[in-house]
């Protein structure tokens, strides 16, 4: 008996990235806004140990995610569509996947959060603005890639 690899491997893919990109949704529209709802010196705090618990879990969706795409594009035979610029679809994924491995690989450990704490302790309410346009951006550019991929996919 053979085991049937690609659709494990799109399974695998989409729940990573149903859980990865949720979460981002999930703390974008739902856990920034209700910050506002604590007191401001304690928003960053409750903030960060949210975060700490889900950034773990998004690096491991991401690293799922990487691998499980980088395996559909060999098992499929995509290279070269990919070398001559006729899967804009994989590109837009493949860029949003670097994007946030490099901001939760590099960026947040090296430098956002030791930023933001400092900025937390004199101006809380301005650290809740910068992460909430920043989670917009990131959320808004994950719809869009999501909806490009789908249509790609497709055949549009």
């Amino acid at each position: 008996m053979t085991i049937a690899w690609t659709p494990i491997l799109l399974a695998l893919h989409v729940v990573s990235i149903v859980f990865w990109i949720g979460g981002v949704g999930f703390v974008t529209l739902v856990l920034l806004p209700a910050l506002s709802f604590l007191p401001e010196e304690t928003r960053f705090a409750f903030f960060a140990e949210c975060e700490r618990r889900f950034g773990a879990q998004a690096r491991v969706l991401i690293l799922i995610a990487g691998a499980s795409g980088g395996a559909l594009i060999a098992r499929l035979h995509l290279a070269g569509a990919l070398r001559h610029g006729h899967a804009w679809g994989i590109e837009a994924m493949i860029a949003l996947w670097v994007v946030f491995a490099v901001l939760l690989f590099v960026l947040e450990p090296l430098v956002l959060h030791k930023a933001m704490r400092r900025l937390a302790q004199t101006d809380a309410r301005r650290v809740q603005v910068l992460l909430t346009r920043g989670h917009r951006v990131l959320l808004t550019l994950a719809t869009l890639t999501i909806l490009g991929g789908v249509l790609w996919v497709n055949g549009l």
